[in-house]
């Protein structure tokens, strides 16, 4: 057995702050959020999580229209996916989730013949639970291989060497978060994960990943991209909201309910006609929220980083990695955290 890290405890978001400085930056206004990938450049580092019950195609619209990206979910048949991907044709950006090619090679294929003829080239994102394996980087040189030159997200995967392995195979941006999310339950069910925070920071130095779990509030975002990730991924912020599969106007007066679920929970596994193997995520039932309640989210998270870097003194992401400054603190601390009257 190896016991890695053992001089000092892996941190995640609660165990440290963010230190103000002295800041010449007079308004928030002045902060600039955007971020670029390849050909891609995005006014938001917000994504939206690539889950069956996050990101249909009104997410993947309502994101691009608030300049961040939404990662449509693969969860889908290919005639699905054919009728999803039609009213949302005339995008500039459209970010599409695979397999791997062992058993989503039909998806790989039609995604690269058919979205040729109308966009010059979609995102890929790679969607394997262990992204550190043979199965992610046969897939990045399979879709290497058709001539593909555009953007492929690979993940997820929580350690440098795996950054650095998927880069090295052709990847472009690498989704960071084993065990993290919200309605994971991978660390219970296999004891398997890293602490967030020290992941993103660890894995950030290597090359351009996003951080993707365990995001809860807009605080944790901003020390996400203080400690080097170019974009943050949301599932569970954004669960329930107005522009999530299956939202619409309930009748009469009760409280309406929309499922949420880990793409590894047995729901979403059934769902996808998949053999369920293993489950390690939770399915449960989230309050319906109103409408324009994505777009709440969103800002309410941008406003949040962008007061976090004026505070560190910086106007972009890059000057905020830079400039940032953060302090350990003891878990008597946290409790000074949020309103406690």
């Amino acid at each position: 057995m190896q016991i890695l890290n053992s001089n000092r405890k892996a941190i995640s978001f609660n165990d440290v702050l963010l230190v103000p400085s002295y800041s010449t930056v007079r308004s928030r206004n002045d902060v600039d959020l955007s971020w670029s990938i390849k050909q891609y450049h995005f006014k938001s580092p917000i994504i939206s999580a690539n889950m069956d019950t996050i990101t249909g195609p009104r997410m993947v619209a309502e994101m691009d229209n608030l300049g961040g990206l939404g990662i449509l979910h693969r969860n889908m048949s290919i005639e699905k996916l054919k009728n999803f991907v039609e009213p949302i044709k005339g995008y500039s950006t459209l970010a599409l989730s695979v397999g791997c090619v062992a058993k989503d090679s039909e998806r790989i294929n039609y995604i690269l013949e058919e979205t040729r003829s109308w966009i010059r080239s979609p995102i890929l994102c790679i969607d394997i639970a262990n992204g550190f394996s043979s199965n992610m980087t046969d897939t990045i040189r399979y879709i290497r291989s058709l001539k593909f030159d555009g953007v492929i997200i690979a993940g997820n995967v929580c350690t440098p060497e795996a950054v650095a392995i998927l880069l090295d195979s052709g990847a472009d941006l690498i989704k960071v978060g084993v065990g993290p999310g919200s309605v994971c339950i991978t660390r219970e069910e296999a004891g398997v994960g890293y602490p967030q925070l020290e992941a993103v920071y660890n894995c950030a130095k290597v090359g351009p990943i996003i951080a993707d779990g365990g995001i809860k509030t807009p605080g944790d975002a901003a020390k996400c991209l203080a400690v080097g990730a170019k974009a943050v991924m949301l599932g569970g912020a954004l669960a329930g909201t107005d522009c999530v599969p299956g939202w619409h106007i309930p009748d009469g007066e009760g409280l309406a309910f929309l499922s949420f679920r880990g793409s590894a929970s047995r729901e979403a596994q059934e769902a996808a006609g998949c053999p369920v193997t293993s489950v390690e995520g939770k399915s449960l039932l989230v309050p319906m929220r109103a409408k324009g309640s994505t777009r709440d989210v969103v800002k309410r998270y941008e406003a949040g980083i962008k007061s976090a870097m004026s505070y560190s003194d910086s106007r972009t992401i890059k000057e905020f990695y830079k400039k940032a400054k953060i302090v350990h603190i003891s878990p008597t601390s946290v409790q000074e955290n949020g309103a406690h009257f």
